[in-house]
């Protein structure tokens, strides 16, 4: 069955509905033609020079990215900026392209509910009520090094960094990419320690002197796992629906690495 970019839409703001998105941000179909037939998908979590040239090899009709394709204001789209190049490449190749942000942040199944299967914690709920974001649960009690050494694995990070606020790992709140927002919020709920990642030096400071352990495992690591589950969870629909599509997942470099 052929499926347009606007039924893919559709689809898409099923399972991650914009209206969950911050007022900030920017989600949705924003690049490309509605009507336009799809018949490859390629799952990044940025539009790079990188995931752009895959997408072209792939012979892909869409790029689906976790983080916003098109965010601030264009005034011009030439090839001096290299966002702008990218997205004339995507014009070039006939690539539509749709972000879902803070949307798939905070739904169920979205980001933080991949991290939270990743590393393996139990009977978890919403850790900011308000908005959706952050999840907190149970892990075995165990050592900080010990914990943090299982997430490093789990996320396939290249390092993480540990602020040790001298407590046993039991209660853990996690946020994928920058979640220093919630360090008060994690305290206020309960936990011992905070997984998430961009954490200033200050932020941190104020987590480990208020009792709250640290992992900052990256916001790429901490992100990641979603797209393999949307893969999952897309395929499924796909199947359901009778759509003739292939779905692939980017193969991504990581921004910073620990040399």
């Amino acid at each position: 069955m052929q499926v347009t970019v606007k039924e893919m839409v559709e689809l898409l703001e099923e399972m991650a509905p914009k209206a969950l998105a911050e007022n900030w941000d920017n989600v949705g179909l924003l690049w490309g033609r509605n009507d336009k037939h799809v018949h490859r998908i390629l799952l990044a979590l940025d539009m790079t020079a990188e995931t752009v040239a895959q997408a072209i090899e792939y012979h892909a009709d869409m790029l689906i990215t976790h983080h916003p394709v098109i965010f601030r204001k264009l005034q011009q789209v030439t090839d001096a900026a290299w966002q702008q190049e990218l997205l004339l490449r995507l014009a070039e190749h006939g690539i539509a392209a749709y972000s879902a942000h803070t949307n798939l942040d905070c739904v169920s199944g979205g980001v933080n509910d991949s991290l939270v299967k990743r590393l393996h914690i139990e009977d978890d709920d919403v850790l900011d009520i308000g908005n959706g974001l952050g999840r907190i649960g149970k892990v075995a009690p165990c050592a900080l090094a010990d914990f943090a050494a299982f997430v490093k694995k789990a996320l396939k990070a290249d390092y993480v960094v540990v602020g040790d606020a001298g407590r046993k790992v039991e209660n853990v709140a996690v946020c994928g990419g920058a979640g220093s927002d919630l360090i008060q919020l994690a305290l206020a709920q309960g936990a011992d320690t905070l997984v998430t990642g961009d954490v200033k030096y200050h932020s941190a400071q104020e987590a480990v002197f208020s009792g709250l352990n640290i992992i900052d495992a990256g916001h790429q690591p901490t992100e990641l796992p979603v797209l393999d589950d949307l893969a999952d969870r897309l395929s499924l629909h796909f199947a359901d629906r009778h759509w003739d599509i292939n779905l692939k997942v980017a193969k991504e470099s990581m921004l910073l690495k620990h040399i």
